[in-house]
């Protein structure tokens, strides 16, 4: 308690000071410096699903336009991490998990459901097995944080990150071109071209293709035959093709198809025994080196379809988005992370998901502003998955499940907004959700190591106490949000403000699980200083979290558990200072008490308390800074270094909170110094990325959840250098 006031205090000073924005800020116009030639530039969004400016939409919001993309090599959800301090990536084999103010979601399993909604060009992504496909050609990426439960559904209890690609343009032509070596072999391409089709139509087409060596020298003398294994490997091809549409200034039509090939080893997996090795590794030659027992192989693949289609009536805008997900993919992995056990894991899963989405919205400037939907998704899930042993070249099976699951969600949403007076406003929304899980199919277990047990062999059914009557789940919700803010300038704002999130339940193998709710109270402001070269944004934060779904892994599979309440405090501040025309600086302060104050698992027959353990992946501390100066030459061309750090205090992968899931706390430094030609036409970068070669956990999973025995753990990206060379046209 005595922290949060404490930072309350800071953040109730800072408030103070606001009303004293106009003295402070020079009467240059927005947008504009006020002499010295430096300013930030205005950036627009679509956090609310209307284009408004990010300093005047009262959400906590990180903005990544695709120059600082490019800049801090954002290719992939794992690399955002490295530029949003208070975003987290997880990992579970291929399954990506991300956590934004601690709410997160570890359930890669057929019924789980992400906590963070993670949408590409306003096109949810349901399975976390294809979110962590490469960015490529992008606009910018968004990232709110807080439920966002009216506007964006049921998997947005913790925030959402929406990614918003290139859009084709009228009467332009242009592109670029960008290749990328380094070491681990890394050869990475990439680049567009925006094709005008007469005055109406204009089609953009981009492309990438990632590749590297594996990160996991996996290699194993027992086992001659894997070769030079190495586990995180990339292989990586992609295309997009767009086509926009546009005969008049009331109608639009955008159409837009993505496809993006993965393939390679792919992630890897090391196990230690608890007794000899108890801790996480904290050495590059332990995250680098360990043989495995069976060479891992991976493919994905996604397939993105999306239309959207704009017609302005007048008073009125209607938008219609129609999305289309399948996703493809096989994986078979060394399940024990050693080359002295034999334990192996085949997936398949093959899913196809539709949206729809129908909005209108008012236009227009007066004080009343409105709009309300309906959102339709169907997903259609088939799983195949098997575990067995494979000690002697004949497979043995543990567990085989064979499931095919449907799920559907039904919502209608609105929000209005309305403007009391020039500076104030006051905003209302309310979504109703109705979402729905079967499941059919089969789980079977092998009979064990003793009988005729070939993967051949019929195997034995899994009992019904292993396995649930019910295999459906049906919730109904109601989210809602109210807000206030006040424009105490035209560059400072101040906000209050409540939103509900909310999660649907759902069953595995071996329970049910009811659904999550989040109730998050949120002040905040947003400021621009100095002439608008100097932008402070503070928010504070407090969540009610209640029935927290929260994953454990056993001996007989995936668990998911309703954590009765969790406790959730923040504090957020973030500064970009434009100091000169050549010098910027940005500096982001997050504190976070994210604990659970009434959760008890069952260990040993016996319920044991986890009340004041830290959320998973909520470190009280993230703090990222970078600085860059532009020296500018006698030719016109540019030459920019830049250093970007960012620190994180301890943090733990699973609820227990023990020594073996513990990630300690770290930082990592990040250098890039890039050339821009006089005529902007090329330019050249060379980069290092975590260049102390920090050893930093995606997983850690402790022996006692584990059938194999083993702490388990994954790992991110290692010390990596290059040069990144880019022709624009």
């Amino acid at each position: 308690m005595k922290a949060i006031l404490h930072n309350t205090s800071i953040l109730a000073l800072g408030l103070a000071l606001f009303p004293g924005a106009p003295a402070m800020a020079q009467t240059a116009p927005d947008g504009a410096s006020a002499g010295n030639g430096a300013a930030l530039e205005e950036i627009v969004v679509t956090a609310e699903k209307r284009e408004a400016s990010a300093q005047k939409t009262a959400i906590a919001i990180d903005v990544l336009g695709g120059d600082k993309l490019a800049i801090n090599g954002v290719n992939d959800i794992q690399q955002l991490q490295n530029v949003a301090p208070g975003v987290q990536f997880g990992q579970a084999n291929t399954s990506t998990f991300v956590a934004v103010r601690g709410v997160s979601s570890r359930d890669g399993t057929e019924i789980g459901d992400p906590a963070v909604a993670i949408n590409v060009d306003g096109v949810f992504l349901q399975r976390p097995s294809g979110m962590n496909a490469a960015f490529f050609d992008l606009d910018r990426i968004e990232v709110l944080r807080g439920p966002q439960g009216t506007l964006y559904g049921r998997n947005a209890t913790g925030g959402v990150v929406n990614i918003i690609s290139k859009k084709p343009k009228l009467g332009e032509f242009g592109g670029y071109a960008a290749l990328t070596l380094g070491n681990y072999k890394t050869i990475n391409g990439e680049g567009a071209i925006n094709l005008p089709l007469g005055e109406t139509v204009a089609l953009r087409a981009s492309i990438i293709s990632r590749n590297h060596d594996g990160y996991r020298n996996n290699a194993s003398s027992l086992f001659p035959a894997n070769g030079k294994l190495r586990g995180d490997d990339e292989d990586t091809n992609g295309a997009r093709l767009q086509l926009l549409f546009k005969p008049n200034d009331q109608f639009s039509a955008l159409i837009s198809g993505t496809y993006i090939k993965q393939g390679g080893v792919g992630p890897a997996l090391v196990g230690f025994s608890p007794t000899a090795h108890p801790l996480p590794p904290t050495t590059s030659a332990e995250a680098k080196n360990f043989g495995l027992s069976e060479a891992g192989s991976f493919r994905t693949l996604r397939k993105n379809l999306s239309a959207q289609l704009d017609y302005d009536f007048g008073p009125v805008k209607a938008t219609y988005l129609f999305g289309f997900v399948g996703l493809d993919v096989d994986h078979k992995f060394d399940n024990d992370g050693s080359d002295t056990s034999y334990y192996v894991f085949k997936r398949g899963e093959y899913s196809e998901d539709l949206s729809h989405e129908l909005r209108f919205s008012s236009t227009g400037s007066g004080p009343f502003q409105w709009q309300f939907g309906g959102f339709f998704y169907d997903q259609t899930l088939n799983l195949s998955s098997l575990n067995y042993v494979n000690p002697i070249g004949v497979p043995f099976i543990l567990r085989d499940f064979e499931y095919q699951v449907k799920s559907k969600s039904r919502a209608g949403f609105g929000q209005v907004n309305y403007s009391l007076t020039d500076a104030f406003k006051v905003s209302a929304g309310v979504r109703y959700s109705h979402d729905t899980k079967s499941r059919t199919g089969y789980a079977l277990r092998g009979p064990g190591l003793g009988g005729a047990n070939s993967l051949t062999a019929q195997p034995a059914l899994i009992t019904a106490a292993d396995d649930p009557t019910k295999t459906r789940s049906d919730d109904t919700d109601w989210s809602y949000h109210f807000g206030v803010d006040y424009q105490v300038s035209s560059r400072s704002l101040i906000y209050a403000k409540v939103d509900k999130g909310y999660k649907s339940g759902g069953f595995t193998t071996l329970n049910e699980y009811g659904p999550e709710h989040v109730i998050a109270y949120e002040i905040g402001s947003k400021n621009r200083f100095l002439g608008n070269s100097l932008q402070i944004n503070v928010s504070a934060f407090h969540y009610d979290y209640t029935d927290q779904q929260v994953q454990q892994f056993t001996n007989q599979g995936a668990l998911t558990l309703n954590a009765g309440k969790s406790r959730v405090n923040g504090v957020e501040a973030q500064v970009d200072w434009k100091a000169t025309p050549t010098d910027a600086i940005d500096l982001s302060v997050n504190w976070l008490d994210a604990k659970y104050k009434d959760f008890k698992v069952n260990v040993s027959n016996q319920n044991v308390p986890q009340d004041g353990h830290r959320l998973i992946q909520a470190p009280e501390w993230s703090i990222s800074g970078g600085y860059e100066h532009t020296i500018n030459l006698a030719n016109g061309g540019k030459i920019t270094p830049r250093a970007q750090a960012i620190y994180r205090s301890e943090q733990f992968f699973t609820f227990f909170n023990s020594a073996a899931d513990r990630q300690g706390a770290y930082a990592t430094l990040d250098l890039s110094v890039t050339y821009v030609s006089p005529d902007k036409k090329w330019s050249v970068q060379a980069y290092g990325r975590n260049v102390t070669n920090k050893v930093v956990l995606t997983s850690a999973v402790p022996s006692a959840t584990t059938f194999q025995g083993l702490n388990m753990y994954q790992f991110a990206a290692p010390a990596t250098f290059g040069v990144r060379v880019q022709a624009n046209f």
